[in-house]
């Protein structure tokens, strides 16, 4: 892949001012983890500083405590977001409400990391780091994001509803940890799911009406770090790719589709992008979804998504991501 491994040496003048974001309830961000990248940050970095999140909305304060210092010459210019996706969320957003914009890398440290795995495949976090700290085999891409409307929410990895919104919330009562949670709620899910009766805009043009299984909104490829349901999406063409299976496609012959991404094109099963997305609950009974992993509570039988194009620095694999 390209990517370096040895101890390189580089001028003290090139190297980079970096803090870390780590959130210790996440899936799988540890101490010794956190203590690994802030060793090699120190190694190939003029200064790190670890900052770690102490409740629900910290790691935005914490960025905003960062990137408004009085000095710009003491501003990190690399953010390191070790956590799941809402801890990344958090992140983006502390970016987004900052003048300064440093560049962020997004390190493995929550439960399905499909973040990660979008940007850098399944490649060692070692690898991920050292590679963004010295640019080498790397692409700083302008990361598209998304806002649902109402409630107002900014969206990292994606929007979904169906069948993997009822999974996250069986989620929570699941002790396994690592993508076998993720798994083992969607197992149980499908044990006693019923489709919904709703309708999918894109662009102000309906792609789908009637029973719906599942709707997935986002910029990212995988959901629960395993499902590869967006093959096609790419981070920074300034569009939503949807996906949306109905009633009609056997809904575990479905998700083993999804491994791989073999499911577009089959029947059942619409694929479509765009700039805006409005999901709707056609019956009567609200919207139930979910964002970056975490359920929303609203009584509203309609969200719409909008991209936000290019909104942030993120540095991922040289080679195109999606497709």
């Amino acid at each position: 892949m390209g990517l370096l491994s040895g101890n390189d040496d580089i001028p003290h003048g090139q190297k980079h001012r970096v803090a870390i974001i780590a959130n210790p309830a996440a899936g799988s961000t540890t101490r010794s983890r956190v203590s690994e990248m802030e060793a090699l940050c120190a190694e190939l970095s003029s200064s790190v500083d670890v900052r770690w999140t102490e409740r629900r909305g910290h790691a935005t304060e914490l960025m905003t405590d960062l990137l408004e210092g009085a000095s710009a010459a003491g501003l990190p210019d690399m953010i390191i977001s070790v956590g799941g996706d809402g801890t990344l969320r958090e992140v983006v957003d502390g970016i987004r409400r900052s003048s300064h914009r440093p560049s962020l890398i997004v390190m493995p440290g929550g439960t399905g990391n499909s973040n990660y795995r979008s940007l850098w495949d399944d490649i060692p976090w070692q690898d991920a780091l050292r590679a963004s700290l010295l640019d080498d085999s790397v692409k700083l891409q302008k990361l598209d994001l998304a806002r649902i409307n109402a409630p107002e929410r900014l969206v990292m990895l994606g929007v979904s509803t169906g069948l993997f919104a009822a999974a996250t919330e069986e989620s929570r009562s699941i002790r396994t940890t690592g993508r076998d949670r993720y798994q083992e709620a969607i197992d149980r899910t499908l044990a006693s799911y019923k489709p919904y009766i709703g309708r999918v805009l894109v662009d102000g043009k309906t792609v789908h009406s009637g029973a719906t299984t599942l709707v997935n909104v986002g910029g990212a490829r995988y959901r629960a770090g395993v499902y590869n349901i967006l093959p096609q999406s790419l981070l920074d063409d300034g569009l939503l790719d949807v996906c949306v299976l109905d009633a009609s496609l056997p809904t575990r012959s479905a998700f083993e589709l999804m491994r791989s991404g073999e499911h577009v094109g089959h029947a059942g099963v619409t694929y479509a992008r765009g700039a805006e997305v409005t999901l709707e609950r056609t019956d009567g009974l609200p919207l139930h979804f979910e964002s970056d992993g975490e359920v929303v509570e609203s009584d509203r039988a309609d969200i719409t998504v909008e991209v936000l194009p290019g909104a942030v620095p993120v540095f991922a694999h040289d080679r195109p991501t999606g497709g």
